[in-house]
C-alpha cells in the first residue's frame, strides 16, 4: 500500500508540475540502514511529497496526533507510514517508536522545526531532532524544499503550477562530544541540522540561519561526514 501511494504521489507531482519540478541529490540518499531525514517545512505539500521521492520503501514520518483522531484520516496517515506525535512535548511513545524504527535499520522523517512555518523561512528548531540523531547515532540527511509554500499556500484547495525543488544534501553524523571532550547539547545538535538544511536553500529562505558563517563557527566540531 505504501509503495503504491508513493508512486501515485510521484505521478501526480511530475504530471501536474511537468517542466517545473526538480529533484537534486538522489545520489546522496543512503539506500539501506538507519537514517534520519530532516527537511524544512513551510507547506502542507511537504509531508506527502518528501517520502514519495526518497528512494526507499521503509521511510516513516511523524505527524501531529490530531490527524489520528478520526478513522478516515487515521487510515490514510497510517497507510502512508505516519505515526502520531504530540507536538511540543517529550512524547515518549513517539520517541520509542522512532528509536525502534531506527534500530530496525529503517528511515525516519523528522521536521526539526516541529511544525509548518508559515513565513516560509527557517525558524528555531525544537531539540527533538538533535536528541534523536545523537542518541540513535545514525546518519542525518538534510533536505531543502523550495517552492512548496507557493505551490500550496495555507488555505488553498488546489495547488498552483510553480517551480518546486527538492534538494537532498550529503548525510552526516551529529556527535555527542566535540574533539576536546565538551558535550554537544541537543539544541546545538538541532541547530547543526538546520544549518545543513539552510545550505541547501536560497538566501531568502534561510531566515534565522541567514548568517551561516557565524553558525558554522559556533557549531564547529558538532558534526562529521557520514
Amino acid at each position: 500500500m505504501y509503495a503504491f501511494l508513493r508512486a501515485v504521489m510521484r505521478t501526480i507531482t511530475r504530471t501536474y508540475l511537468v517542466g517545473l519540478f526538480h529533484v537534486v541529490g538522489f545520489e546522496n540518499i543512503p539506500r539501506t540502514g538507519p537514517l534520519i531525514i530532516c527537511p524544512n517545512h513551510s507547506a502542507t505539500l511537504d509531508p506527502p511529497m518528501v517520502p514519495a521521492f526518497v528512494l526507499r520503501n521503509d521511510t516513516w514520518s511523524m505527524a501531529k496526533s490530531e490527524y489520528f483522531r478520526r478513522p478516515p484520516s487515521r487510515f490514510i496517515f497510517t497507510a502512508y507510514h505516519s505515526f502520531p506525535v504530540v507536538r511540543h512535548t517529550a512524547d515518549r511513545a513517539a520517541l520509542k517508536r522512532s528509536f525502534d524504527l531506527l534500530k530496525a535499520g529503517q528511515a525516519l522523517i523528522i521536521y526539526p522545526e516541529g511544525t509548518r512555518v508559515e513565513s516560509g523561512v527557517l525558524a528555531t528548531p525544537e531539540p527533538g531532532a538533535g536528541f534523536i540523531a545523537q542518541k540513535a547515532g545514525c546518519p542525518v540527511l538534510p533536505v531543502g524544499l523550495t517552492g512548496t509554500r507557493e505551490c500550496l499556500p495555507k488555505g488553498a484547495h488546489w495547488p498552483r503550477r510553480t517551480s518546486v525543488t527538492i534538494t537532498f544534501g550529503k548525510p552526516f553524523y551529529v556527535l555527542l562530544k566535540r574533539a576536546d571532550g565538551t558535550r554537544v547539547s541537543h539544541e546545538e545538535a538541532s541547530d547543526a541540522i538546520m544549518v545543513a538544511i539552510a545550505e541547501l536553500l536560497p538566501p531568502e529562505q534561510r531566515g534565522l540561519f541567514s548568517d551561516l558563517d557565524s553558525y558554522r563557527k559556533k557549531l564547529t566540531g558538532v558534526t562529521r561526514p557520514a
